[in-house]
């Protein structure tokens, strides 16, 4: 080869790395070589009949091994490396190549490793290289008198000088990682595969009805799920009006790192191709709520159109009950005196209910476990007992409180047409519209785990009953030591004292596993990996887990699809001198208690002045249905407008008009509003418990657990 082809080769190939991107066109190498020799007509023989001019055992090789690489240009077209100026001699040939590469479709991403290149003869390289050679660049021959004879061609003892194809590509091309070239192409792959097929197969209008959904409220957890279908539509909109001809390589452009590739496999994908296939829209919401949230899948707001909210209003308006959903937040000036067990508003004007000292709550922070020694009371005991002779209650503030936040809410009208089932007109709403706590602790306690250990790690799936899969929970400890499924992969004792005290292999109800550290002595110093696995290989939409360190919670949700051989790294927790040093945090991490956060103005993890504790208000005037025990705090206050009732609350000639009820429950929202009464609240059937500071005739701290 002469070395101006060298060179061409070489600077198209460098405009091809440029795009960011290289590929492998479905063309083999043989059939690339087969091309340019074919591209010489009749090629001189050089020695013997069976070596042609042309005809190069490592020029072949490049051919074979690198000759189908391909870059996609701006406007989607194919690019090669034979697109540039060359001689007569060659032009034919690359003219050949290039129409062949450029006829076929790309079949995978380039990988080249590193391994293969450190192996391989091309040149000496080190991790630190910027370039690396694709090939030797030329070769020097000897010849010897034999050969000469042979030959003819040559002088004995002559040397020459042989070029070959060779080009050099920029490090971010290398992989160099532990894996097969093999390997990585399959996956990346798999994701132009799943990218085209989320694309031709989910509708932008589709997606679009989606974000309409989640704003709605019609998705429970929806708002966690808005970014990736908002990013995926964008997308969706750019494939849209491409040419035929160019979605596919424009796909093999933006899946091999485009976050959302795989959207279409994901929980939310799986339910926007549901709804693209034509699945009724209430029976995609529900399956999806029921999916997301068992306990609350009635919570959330049902599926509405534009016609549905004006036909609701109209309801409204003919049956004489727009004042009463004409709602506000209550203050303390709206509740009667009887129905207030506890007030402490610090003036002692707005309710005559005791003297109080109006003590201010400290501003000192403190960490839940400093209370793990105080006294424990039912709420019973405390509503009964202990509450009566207090003058002051400050409630200790956690993050895991977060969906505990309450306000409550009146009509504007106070004469207005009752709508709930109980005596008064007055309703509640938890933050989110949802009251719920993290089941996994209770779910895992209830299967005989041990939940209370200084260092846990567990895992819940199958809430929605169609994940019966076999996952299993995996802890690597410093030593090496691997804890699963009863076995201590590496050594034949957990060496820090790990084990696995409840394993489920694809369970029909709720399945959980736990791993947990008993002994603090033994938690060597090191990092600790944890992570889950399909061992079955079933088919499921994912997991929750949960890294529990002395009163540190680690709250994760897996929300797509976890198949065999392709582990989910939760976290890797760094511990030192017997506490969390770091942690290497995962993109599934949704709560932490670890820090202090804001909520409803107010900071965690300090007291706060409680200024009123009452029942929920279906039972002030008699008993309906589950009691809640508010605690409203002093300065909180929710940060956007709230629902102003919930169906479950209704009459049941309102109930008559479900549908028509739930939609005006999501778009007439009570407006956050300053000294309303927020706080929070428990439900008196769900396991809770809650730190409080008391004061009276002395003063004391108290756990109440309900």
């Amino acid at each position: 080869m002469e070395q101006l082809e060298s060179k061409m080769l070489q600077e198209q190939f460098a405009k091809m790395c440029a795009t960011g991107k290289l590929f492998r066109s479905k063309v083999s190498g043989d059939q690339i070589w087969e091309a340019y020799m074919r591209g010489f007509g009749e090629d001189p023989i050089f020695r013997d009949p069976e070596s042609s001019v042309h005809n190069c055992n490592q020029c072949k090789h490049f051919f074979h091994r690198y000759g189908n690489i391909v870059a996609i240009a701006e406007d989607n077209s194919i690019m090669t490396m034979y697109d540039g100026e060359t001689t007569d001699e060659y032009r034919e040939s690359f003219r050949l190549m290039s129409e062949l590469l450029k006829s076929a479709p790309i079949e995978d991403v380039f990988v080249e490793t590193f391994t293969y290149l450190n192996q391989a003869v091309y040149a000496h390289v080190t991790k630190n290289d910027a370039m690396f050679a694709l090939n030797l660049d030329h070769t020097v021959k000897r010849y010897t008198k034999e050969e000469a004879e042979k030959f003819g061609v040559v002088k004995p003892n002559e040397t020459r000088t042989f070029n070959h194809f060779c080009v050099n590509v920029p490090k971010q091309f290398i992989y160099f990682g532990n894996e097969s070239a093999d390997a990585v192409a399959a996956r990346k792959r798999d994701d132009h595969k799943i990218f085209k097929r989320g694309l031709d197969e989910i509708p932008t209008d589709t997606l679009q009805l989606v974000l309409d959904l989640i704003d709605q409220g019609s998705l429970l957890n929806g708002d966690a799920h808005r970014f990736k279908v908002k990013d995926f539509m964008l997308m969706s909109k750019t494939y849209a009006k491409l040419s035929e001809a160019e979605k596919d390589n424009w796909c093999w452009k933006f899946a091999s790192d485009y976050p959302y590739a795989r959207f279409k496999n994901e929980l939310i994908g799986k339910f926007c191709t549901e709804l693209a296939e034509g699945r009724e829209l209430n029976a995609a919401c529900q399956d999806w709520n029921v999916r997301i949230d068992p306990k609350n899948y009635m919570k959330a707001t049902a599926p509405i159109t534009r016609q549905m909210i004006d036909n609701a209003k109209a309801f409204i308006a003919e049956n004489g009950y727009e004042d009463s959903f004409t709602r506000r937040c209550a203050t303390m000036d709206d509740i009667r005196v009887c129905d207030i067990l506890h007030a402490n508003v610090g003036d002692g004007n707005i309710k005559p209910v005791s003297v109080l000292d109006g003590l201010k709550p400290t501003s000192t922070r403190h960490k839940r476990s400093e209370f793990d020694g105080v006294e424990v009371v039912s709420i019973e005991k405390f509503m009964r007992d202990i509450l009566p002779g207090c003058s002051s209650v400050e409630v200790f503030l956690l993050n895991s409180h977060e969906n505990n936040f309450v306000t409550l809410t009146t009509p504007v009208n106070k004469d207005s047409k009752p709508i709930f089932k109980w005596g008064n007109n007055f309703g509640w709403t938890y933050n989110g519209n949802l009251a719920g706590k993290s089941e996994i602790k209770e779910a895992v306690k209830a299967a005989g785990g041990f939940v209370n250990a200084p260092f846990r790690f567990s895992i819940m799936w199958n809430e929605d009953g169609r994940s019966i899969v076999d996952l299993d929970a995996h802890a690597i400890e410093p030593t090496g030591t691997e804890i699963y499924y009863g076995s201590f992969k590496g050594h034949k004792t957990p060496v820090c004292g790990g084990m696995l005290d409840v394993d489920m292999i694809a369970p029909r109800e709720t399945g959980v596993e736990n791993i947990f550290w008993d002994e603090p002595e033994r938690i060597k110093d090191g990092k600790y990996r944890f992570f889950i696995v399909n061992f079955d290989g079933g088919r499921n939409s994912g997991a929750k887990a949960e890294i529990a360190f002395g009163d540190e919670v680690f709250t994760y949700l897996v929300d797509h699809e976890i198949t065999k051989y392709n582990d989910v790294d939760i976290a890797t927790v760094h511990i030192k001198n017997g506490a969390i040093d770091h942690i290497e945090q995962s993109k599934y991490l949704v709560d932490s208690n670890a820090t202090s956060k804001e909520i409803y103005g107010l900071e965690t993890n300090m007291f706060h002045k409680v200024n009123l504790v009452c029942l929920s208000p279906n039972h002030w005037d008699g008993k309906v249905g589950n009691k809640h025990y508010f605690f409203m705090l002093d300065g909180a206050k929710a940060p956007e407008s709230i629902r102003g009732f919930h169906n479950e609350f209704l009459i049941p000639e309102l109930l008559e008009h479900r549908k028509v009820m739930e939609v005006l429950g999501a778009t007439l929202k009570v407006e956050s509003t300053d000294k309303q009464l927020s706080g929070i609240g428990f439900n008196a059937t769900v396991r809770d418990e809650v730190v409080l500071r008391l004061q009276g005739s002395h003063k004391r701290v108290i756990k109440v657990q309900f």
